[in-house]
């Protein structure tokens, strides 16, 4: 009897060994990490309320003008009505003892007091791009937002990937393959919000991660919104005799997104291609990818750096343009003076029966 008892709690724990490290299959071996190996919850993040360097001093969008300062002052201006008045929608309460906030129709009052955290996620090694997450705390919500964002070459991005080491098996060889090109990897999504808003912005509902293989291979990995925890669990996908083994989670801002279905690892419906879907940006070491046109650019900083930081240039700048005056419209139909013919005039008056009898009295004078 014992010796039956210490023969199921051996089997017990060798299965359970077995399954935290590698994981067979007739595909493969896919690694899996422990899932109880998790990220430390959202709510005990690193943040810090210096601004990243490289996100300091003014940018300029379409719509709206931004600014981060290390004195922890966050401005927000919306260029409304066609750009051509700039709504000073959040800033500091300091910032109407410098100038005061105009009162109309457009404005609200007072403007929203947002308070923003950072945490860098990663910068490329020549410093010149990197991948922020901004913690914004609005005035009306409960929790902290969290919001990534990217940089690259004085560009503010809303939509990027990240590129991760990945493992690539070919099973013919039994191992992993030696080798790859610098571009080859998985490039996880990192992004999943809207905008930097006034208000909460929209997350999606899913994101699209790649994996670049040899041959110019480029494989499309949906990930959709999940309850489930986050941890460093791993799934795969076949493509003839290779293996790829990426992320089964990913945790971008607040929200956990998955590639699979409930506990499973394997990942179905992948897309092939040779190419992005989208126009891409790279940095300059190729980690970060970012597509599409750029959310926000940087205002040229001059010589003075420190003058175009202040809130004083800020605002002249937002009081500058809202001085200007939309040109009256072009009027719908040209413009034109009477033209008086006075010949049809007088035929007209010959024929008048108010005045035939002073006519022929006229005429016998």
């Amino acid at each position: 009897m014992k010796r039956r008892v210490f023969l199921l709690i051996s089997t017990v724990l060798s299965f359970a060994s077995l399954n935290a490290q590698t994981t067979r299959s007739s595909q493969g071996i896919v690694s899996v990490r422990n899932e109880a190996d998790s990220l430390p919850p959202v709510t005990e993040r690193v943040l810090f309320e210096n601004v990243p360097e490289l996100l300091q001093g003014i940018w300029q969008g379409a719509d709206r003008l931004v600014m981060f300062s290390n004195k922890n002052e966050f401005a927000l201006v919306l260029r409304v009505f066609y750009q051509w008045y700039n709504d000073r929608a959040a800033e500091p309460a300091s910032f109407s003892e410098i100038k005061s906030r105009d009162r109309n129709n457009t404005t609200k009052s007072p403007a929203e007091d947002i308070q923003i955290q950072y945490r860098t996620i990663v910068e490329n090694p020549s410093k010149n791009a990197g991948v922020y997450e901004l913690s914004i705390k609005y005035p009306h919500e409960k929790d902290p937002v969290l919001v990534p964002i990217c940089i690259i070459d004085g560009k503010i991005y809303m939509d990027f990937l990240i590129k991760d080491s990945a493992q690539v098996t070919d099973l013919r060889k039994g191992g992993e393959l030696s080798e790859k090109s610098d571009s080859d990897g998985f490039y996880r999504a990192a992004s999943n919000a809207n905008g930097i808003m006034i208000s909460s912005p929209i997350f999606k509902k899913e994101v699209i991660s790649y994996f670049m293989g040899g041959e110019g291979e480029v494989y499309r990995i949906r990930y959709w919104l999940s309850e489930m925890d986050y941890s460093y669990a791993k799934a795969s996908f076949t493509d003839g005799d290779k293996v790829f083994s990426v992320d089964k989670y990913l945790r971008i801002g607040s929200s956990v997104y998955q590639c699979t279905t409930g506990r499973s690892s394997k990942i179905r419906n992948i897309q092939k291609s040779t190419k992005f879907d989208k126009n891409a940006a790279y940095d300059s070491d190729g980690g970060i990818v970012a597509f599409g046109e750029p959310y926000l650019v940087k205002v040229p900083e001059g010589e003075d750096r420190t003058a175009l930081e202040t809130s004083a240039y800020f605002l002249d700048s937002v009081g500058e343009n809202n001085k200007r005056r939309h040109p009256a419209p072009k009027p719908l139909f040209p413009p034109t003076f009477p033209k008086y013919r006075w010949k049809e005039i007088t035929e007209l008056e010959l024929y008048n029966p108010s005045t035939w009898n002073k006519r022929n009295l006229d005429i016998h004078k």
